[in-house]
Parts: structure tokens; sequence; C-alpha cells
């Protein structure tokens, strides 16, 4: 099979309130890599079926990579990675208002962009092809279509993950799940089956920090994909991810990111 690459107009509904996929394609051979920390406005899953390569950012920093792996990639993030010898890759391009939700489930692990030793779909090529099929049709069943397979997708890329988490990490995702939620730590300790002790001793653990600074920057994660992604209100982000005070919110927003939440937006919507 050949390389190709295949990108759409995205459907403003499903960005606005679903999934929308906005390209994709497959790989073969060496990559060279981007030549420094790239930044993707939008979210991208790449699939490696064969071969071996890098991937670098500077929260994680440099990981091994051999097939079968996925890479989540997530927007705004400073990342690059790279195969001298030659991988296969399969990649999609996809955004909308519903990845805050799958942030929230943990489907997208900012801790963990590369998942080793994986279970692909045996079927990932035919699906590519029908999601190429999608993608190259115009109207709204394209969309649709692209939208459903984008979605199956990145499902299996989940499912297929090899490890389970550690007991410190299913702590800090179930902290993560309900970060929009108006809680002391007595009751996030309480959701996720815990101790206040234990719940402290997990999050530093896995972040180095407390549950106060986890939920405040998964916060603020969201809060940065719904402006690049969506064209929702400052005031609804805010209430999205859990601050009633949209002006809060904004303070907050600045001080953690060094530009406003409407600034922020004018640079990296799509």
């Amino acid at each position: 099979m050949t390389a190709w690459a295949l990108y759409s107009q995205s459907h403003p509904l499903l960005v606005e309130y679903g999934l929308a996929c906005l390209g994709a394609g497959r790989h073969e051979g060496p990559s060279p890599g981007f030549g420094g920390r790239r930044r993707l406005g939008d979210y991208a899953i790449v699939f490696v079926t064969s071969g071996a390569g890098v991937y670098r950012d500077p929260l994680v920093g440099t990981i091994e990579i051999e097939a079968p792996a996925t890479i989540q990639v997530l927007p705004q993030r400073p990342h690059d990675y790279a195969s001298p010898r030659g991988w296969t890759e399969h990649w999609v391009l996809y955004t909308g208002a519903t990845v805050a939700a799958f942030e929230g489930l943990g489907v997208l692990d900012r801790r963990r962009p590369v998942q080793l030793g994986v279970t692909l779909p045996v079927d990932l090529a035919v699906r590519f092809d029908a999601l190429r099929g999608a993608l190259g049709r115009p109207g709204w069943r394209g969309a649709f279509d692209a939208s459903t397979l984008t979605q199956d997708l990145l499902a299996d890329s989940v499912a297929g993950r090899r490890a389970s988490p550690t007991a410190s990490e299913a702590t800090v995702a179930a902290v993560q799940a309900d970060a929009a939620l108006h809680l002391d730590v007595a009751a996030r300790a309480a959701l996720a089956g815990v101790s206040v002790g234990t719940l402290r001793e997990h999050v530093r653990e896995v972040t180095g920090g407390t549950p106060n600074e986890l939920v405040i920057g998964t916060r603020i994660d969201r809060a940065c994909g719904l402006l690049a992604s969506t064209r929702l209100a400052v005031r609804a982000v805010a209430a999205s991810v859990g601050y009633d005070d949209a002006a809060y919110f904004s303070r907050l927003f600045t001080q953690r990111i060094g530009i406003g939440p409407a600034e922020f937006r004018r640079r990296h919507r799509r």
C-alpha cells in the first residue's frame, strides 16, 4: 500500500458539539521528524504498526518507540517524533467539543502520550481505507462517517493498551475525571475510593504536586482544548471546566498560561 494523506474541511456542528475528523494518512519509511518542537492546533493519534523510532517532548523527555505502539498528540504541546531507520504509521487528526470529555474519562492521558506493546486492531488498514473514502466524500455524510470511524479508532487506541494503570495512576485518573466538580479533598478521595492521605500520596507520586494543583492543571488543560477547538464563549468554557466565576477563571488562566483566554483563542484557534 502506498503512502497517502488526505485532509477535509471540518463540519462546524461536529466541531461545536461532537468530534470532527480533520485528516488522516499513512506513511512508510524513514521519518526525519519536525526539526524542533512542533505544536499542533488539534489532536492526533499515530498508530505505529512496524519499525522503530523515538518520541520527544519536554514533559516526558525522550521515549524509544518500537512497534506496535500508539502516540497521542495533544494541542499546543511541543513534541517531535522520528524514525531514522523507518517505520509504518497510520495517523488521524481530529478536534471537537467532546474531546474534553474524553480527557476526563482518561481516554487521553497527558502524562503518557506514548503507549508501547499495544494490541492494534487487526483491520487497521481496512479502517483507514474506509476513513480515506469518507474524507473524500463531500457533504454531511462523509463528515459523519469520518467522525464515527475516528471515534472507533480513538476507543481502540485505549482498549489496546498493554499495561494496567498502577494504583497511583488510577487515583489520579479518578481525580481528573471529576475535576470539573466542586469538591473538597475529602470528597475527591471518597470518589476515588481512597483515604485523604492516600490520595495525597498517589497524586504526589504521579505528578509531584497536590490534589488541588492536579485539579487546576486538568481544568486549564481542558479549557485550552475548548478555546482552540470550539466557539464557546469564555464564560461557557469556564463553567464547563469547573469555574462559575468567569472573571476568576480568566485571571487564573492568565497566571497559568501567560495570556488571557481570548488571546489564547486568537492565537490557537484553527
